[in-house]
């Protein structure tokens, strides 16, 4: 997972396309929810966000995702059962990094690389993520918490969000509209549009079988409840005001959380 990823699940989806525009024009003037908006970057805080990896024996064990998983660092395809991916790849490239893939059938999803820093406190990792209509790129930062293993990959052990993070303008730019009851969300060959205090959707162009509820929790306030299969993962608490955008998303599994702001455009 990525800071990329993470904010994307507070959206529901990036990268908004034409349609917007013509919402964008007449949103200004009213100040709700509907228009094309951009995240600001600067202004996303991480709370309780710690990555657990161990590296060791040639086997790669993410502790930390949900659930947990285990894969052969050989640089091999891997048959392997996550949401929305049904393959994937690690590789050893050095003692300080390791590249990782994944793929849905034929269709590559993305990739990325990990470094860890010469003196073993930061880790970056850079990744590509080509699972929407434009490919998105970006890096993040983590900072050492803990060492791994005696003996283990230098990207083994406890890390925690240090908040550097970039990500490309396709993967910031997302857009919403309210008409009545119906509340859309849409982008980067995503989009959803669910009945406002009605029952989840899903959301088309998702390989991942998220479905979305969405509540109006007050005057340009909403509260968007992302599940799978009953489980609630995440709630987004979103507010307006003007030509800002507030939102903090919850991870419902683990206690993490993202708050960041973003723009009318």
């Amino acid at each position: 997972m990525t800071a990329f990823a993470a904010i994307s699940l507070a959206m529901g989806v990036t990268a908004c396309g034409d349609t917007a525009e013509t919402d964008t024009e007449q949103a200004t003037s009213d100040g709700t929810i509907t228009g094309e908006w951009m995240v600001n970057l600067d202004s996303a805080e991480f709370a309780n966000d710690n990555r657990n990896y161990v590296l060791a024996d040639g086997v790669f064990d993410c502790q930390s995702c949900i659930p947990p998983y285990q894969m052969p660092a050989d640089g091999e395809w891997q048959t392997i059962d996550r949401p929305g991916a049904d393959s994937g790849m690690i590789e050893i490239v050095d003692d300080n990094s390791i590249r990782s893939a994944f793929r849905l059938g034929e269709e590559e999803l993305g990739s990325t690389v990990w470094t860890v820093s010469e003196d073993g406190q930061t880790l970056t990792t850079e990744f590509t993520d080509m699972s929407g209509d434009e490919t998105v790129t970006g890096s993040e930062t983590f900072t050492r918490v803990s060492d791994g293993p005696e003996g283990s990959h230098a990207v083994s052990g406890e890390w925690t969000n240090a908040g550097e993070i970039s990500v490309s303008d396709e993967g910031l730019r997302f857009s919403y509209s309210v008409e009545g009851d119906q509340y859309t969300s849409m982008g980067n060959g995503q989009s959803y549009t669910a009945t406002l205090g009605g029952e989840p959707v899903a959301i088309e162009g998702s390989n991942s079988n998220v479905m979305v509820a969405v509540e109006e929790t007050g005057e340009n306030a909403y509260r968007e409840t992302y599940s799978r299969d009953g489980e609630v993962l995440s709630v987004t608490e979103i507010t307006i005001d003007g030509d800002t955008m507030s939102a903090v998303s919850s991870d419902q599994r683990d206690g993490s959380s993202v708050s960041y702001t973003a723009q009318r455009q």
